[in-house]
C-alpha cells in the first residue's frame, strides 16, 4: 500500500477555523485550528465501526501521521468529552507512552479514556 501525506497535507494548511459536526441536531465531533494546534474533540460516536484493529496497531500506525506533524511543528491533540486523551506530533510528551508507541511523536495523556475511545468507534 502506497504511503499517503494527505493527513499531514490537510492538518498543516489548516490555520485557524472551527468545524462541528452533528448527528440528529446534536454535536459529535469538534474540530478546532488554532496557530500550530489541531484539536478534535469527540463528544458522541453515533455509529460504530466493526472489524478495526486493536489500539496497539492504531497507535502504530499514527506512528507516521505523527512524525510528520512534527516535522511541520503541528500538535493534534485528541480529545474525548473536552478532555486530552491522546497527543500526536510538535508537543508531544511521551513519557512511558513510549514504551507502548515506540514513538517519541505520540502523548497518551489517559491511556484508560483512550482504550474508552478506541473501543467506541
Amino acid at each position: 500500500m502506497k504511503e499517503t501525506n494527505l493527513p499531514v497535507n490537510f492538518l498543516s494548511s489548516l490555520e485557524s477555523g472551527n468545524l462541528t459536526i452533528l448527528a440528529d441536531d446534536i454535536p459529535s465531533i469538534n474540530f478546532t485550528a488554532t496557530k500550530n494546534i489541531r484539536t478534535i474533540d469527540i463528544i458522541d460516536i453515533p455509529i460504530k465501526i466493526s472489524d478495526k484493529p486493536g489500539l496497539i496497531k492504531q497507535l502504530s500506525e499514527a506512528k507516521g501521521l505523527a512524525k510528520k506533524l512534527k516535522q511541520q511543528n503541528i500538535t493534534l491533540e485528541v480529545k474525548l468529552k473536552g478532555e486530552t486523551v491522546l497527543k500526536l506530533g510538535e508537543k508531544a510528551n511521551p513519557k512511558l507512552a513510549k514504551i507502548i508507541t515506540l514513538s517519541s511523536d505520540i502523548e497518551i495523556t489517559d491511556l484508560k479514556k483512550l482504550k474508552k475511545l478506541s473501543d467506541a468507534i
